[in-house]
């Protein structure tokens, strides 16, 4: 047995060397240039160099694994400023910055600040589809620190597209930890319950009273949300099931839960 531990102390010695010594990703010597030219194309009053700069942001993120950490910090910020930088590209002409936004969710917490800088953006505000989209890729940052704030927009958002990306978003995170795990799905099942309530609420009878518009619109975000939010359970729980009777039902059953991985 002591031997045994010896010889585990010494791997670990000996891999804490070698990380330590590994050499760091080289720095790209052409990046600079590359960002002023991507900065100027952002910049065209005209927007005719959308399209080339979209082929430059593709070119920049082809390997972001491959990115040593500093060129991986610069380069998020010029993507968050693409968002802020030259005319304001309204909804239908804005595949820049679905682009860009696709980029920012490959760098992980660097993508994640710049993501959650231009969600907040109130230039960018009043394009609802585009948050949704940006929403989903800060999922794919797969940056924990955010899971609040997305799970908050899932539930409490009055834009049902953002509700619906932001549940996909929550599929993103696999990995996290069981007890945040438990509260997105507590959360969005529990939300799920009160818009099947509102949705599935009698018909009212009576002539003279007010119009009730909450069921149809329970049945309006649920018809943008149902699908997404069940894969995410789904993805987060390991569980195959449909319909929101049977969610409950089995977290009702089953409030401490494991996903497969960690049952046994």
């Amino acid at each position: 047995m002591a031997s045994l531990t010896l010889r585990t102390l010494a791997a670990l010695l000996t891999a804490s060397v070698a990380l330590a010594q590994a050499p760091d990703k080289p720095v790209d010597p052409t990046l600079p240039d590359r960002l002023k030219q991507l900065k100027s194309m952002v910049k065209d009053r005209k927007m005719r160099m959308d399209f080339q700069a979209i082929g430059l942001i593709q070119d920049l993120v082809k390997a972001p694994d491959t990115l040593n950490p500093k060129d991986q910090t610069k380069l998020a910020k010029a993507l968050g400023d693409v968002f802020r930088d030259g005319k304001l590209r309204q909804p239908g002409q804005d595949h820049l910055y679905r682009e860009a936004g696709d980029a920012l969710g490959k760098l992980g917490e660097d993508g994640s600040k710049y993501l959650m800088r231009n969600l907040k953006n109130k230039r960018l505000k009043d394009n609802v589809p585009l948050r949704a989209y940006l929403i989903e890729a800060l999922g794919r940052t797969k940056d924990e620190k955010q899971v609040d704030w997305i799970l908050d927009e899932a539930v409490r958002s009055p834009h049902d597209e953002i509700r619906g990306a932001a549940g996909s978003a929550l599929g993103e995170f696999t990995e996290i930890k069981i007890k945040p795990r438990r509260e997105i799905v507590k959360a969005l099942i529990r939300e799920w319950g009160s818009l099947h309530s509102k949705a599935t609420a009698p018909v009212q009878t009576d002539p003279n009273a007010p119009i009730d518009f909450a069921p149809d619109n329970a049945r309006k975000t649920l018809r943008v949300v149902e699908t997404r939010w069940r894969r995410t359970l789904m993805r987060l729980t390991g569980q195959k099931i449909g319909q929101f009777q049977d969610w409950q039902r089995w977290l009702n059953k089953n409030p401490r839960w494991k996903p497969p991985a960690q049952q046994g």
